[in-house]
This record gives C-alpha cells, structure tokens and sequence, in this order.
C-alpha cells in the first residue's frame, strides 16, 4: 500500500468516526436512558392498574342499579390523581433503601429527592422535569366474555330491588404517559420541547373485598348477604324492638316452637383472635 492510499484510508476513517462512530458513542448512553424510562412507564402502568383493583370504593366505584337507584361500592378508595403522585414519589424519583413507602404518598407534589439521576443529558439538565408531566388515567369496565353480559342485567336488577350488589366490572385499565424531554441530535442536549411514553396494562379482577363494618351504607358481607335473605328485612327494630320479635310473640301463642328460630339472623364468622397474632 502506498502512501496514497494511507492517505486515503485516514481520511475514510476520520469521515465516518466524524460522521457516524462518535455521533453513535454519544446517542448510546441516551438511548439507554430512554429505554430505562420506558421501562419505568410499563411498571407504574402495572402499578396503576393494581392500585385500583385494591383501593375501588367511593368516586372510583361504578353506580349500580336500575330507575334511579344508584348503589356504589363504598371501600377504599384513592383517585387517579392520587395513584399518579404515588407514581411520581415511589417509582420515578431518586429513592435510596432507606425510604418507604408511606400514605402521605398520595398527596406529594413533588418528586422524592428528584427524578432518577439517570434520566439527565450530559449537561445534567432532566428529562424529566416536571411532577405534572406524569399522566395517568384508570378505567374500569364490564369484564369480557358472553357471561358477564348475560349477569349483567341480572345484577343491576337484584341491585335495585335490595342490598345486594354484585360487580360486574372486571377489567382494569391503567395508561401511564411520562412527557420526557426531547433531544437535539446535533448536540445531544434536552430541548424545551418534549416526547409521551405512554404505557397500558389491565387487569382482570374481582375487586370487591368482604370486609367492612356492618354499616347499612356500606357494601360489607352482612349488608351483602341481607339481599338474599328475605326474613332479614324483619331484624329492622320498631320502638327498639325488632320486628321479627313482635312477629314470633305473635305466632308463638299458635306455635310455641316459632319462638326458638331465628329467622333473618346473619352472624359472619368469626377468626379466633389467636389466629390474628
């Protein structure tokens, strides 16, 4: 090989490492960057989608029941806007093992020692900014399949003749969008103008829960089973008394026995308290 043609050869190479290899070098570290934030959006939609099978009481509840009567689940509940502070503090921040999580999650403002260190250009401006730029929304609808359309009707009727409420919507779904900061290729900085990953994940469910206090406003197991039981609408009391009283003092005088039963008596059971320990 002649000197020509090492000549030539240099210049080939300063070419493409001008023009490729080092434009590449520095596009490396921020494509991970961005796959580390997409990650991070598929595991708070996750997370989302979990949060409202758990806490879907109150504003979240759907209404159930027919002309009028409107029976939603009365349970924990947590708005979309709360479950996206929750994301901001316990998932896309700088947390280290010693934080936890806590309840006051729900009403953070800001990130919990900022955004991840990770999400910044090389000039260490953030990708991601804002505490508002995360977006989250959780919808919740009738589970698929033919069988929870045929139910369907058919507990939005008994809903609306008694207590009892069977949830219908199964189906969870949580979209997570995070507005990351684009980047100018021509420097490799965060630009003012910005870029949504956004993410979806669902879930089916059956988030109806069978604690609860035995409260006539609440959806509890009693206040649930009383719907099927139709002597318990005699345990309602009249002058402090229960009805169901005033009807077996009645019938006794015919039927001694009649007094013995227990008619519209609900008792959940119990857990011995020495299995709570």
């Amino acid at each position: 090989m002649n000197s020509r043609n090492r000549g030539q050869a240099m210049i080939e190479l300063l070419i493409v490492a001008g023009f490729v290899l080092v434009p590449l070098f520095l596009a490396i570290p921020l494509v991970g960057k961005y796959l580390d934030m997409r990650a991070a959006a598929v595991q708070t939609s996750r997370y989302a989608a979990w949060e409202r099978t758990v806490w879907f009481g109150g504003d979240a509840a759907s209404s159930i029941g027919w002309f009028g009567v409107d029976r939603k689940w009365q349970a924990n509940a947590k708005s979309d806007d709360q479950i996206r502070r929750e994301l901001g503090v316990r998932y896309l921040s700088e947390t280290g093992p010693a934080d936890a999580f806590s309840n006051n999650d729900r009403n953070a403002g800001d990130f919990s020692g900022g955004s991840k260190m990770l999400w910044q250009d090389r000039n260490g401006q953030k990708l991601l900014a804002n505490y508002s730029d995360i977006q989250n929304s959780v919808s919740n609808s009738q589970a698929p399949g033919t069988l929870n359309k045929i139910l369907d009707p058919i507990a939005n009727f008994a809903a609306t003749l008694g207590p009892f409420t069977l949830e219908m919507n199964g189906e969870y779904a949580a979209t997570v969008t995070i507005k990351v900061k684009d980047i100018d290729y021509d420097h490799f900085l965060a630009k003012a103008s910005t870029a949504n990953f956004s993410e979806t994940n669902v879930l089916l469910a059956n988030g109806w829960s069978a604690n609860g206090p035995d409260d006539p406003a609440k959806t509890s197991t009693k206040q649930q089973t009383k719907g099927l039981v139709p002597f318990s609408i005699f345990t309602a009391e009249l002058g402090g008394v229960p009805i169901m009283e005033y009807l077996q003092t009645a019938v006794s005088v015919f039927l001694p026995e009649f007094s013995k039963l227990e008619l519209g008596k609900i008792e959940p059971d119990k857990v011995p308290a020495d299995r709570l320990k």
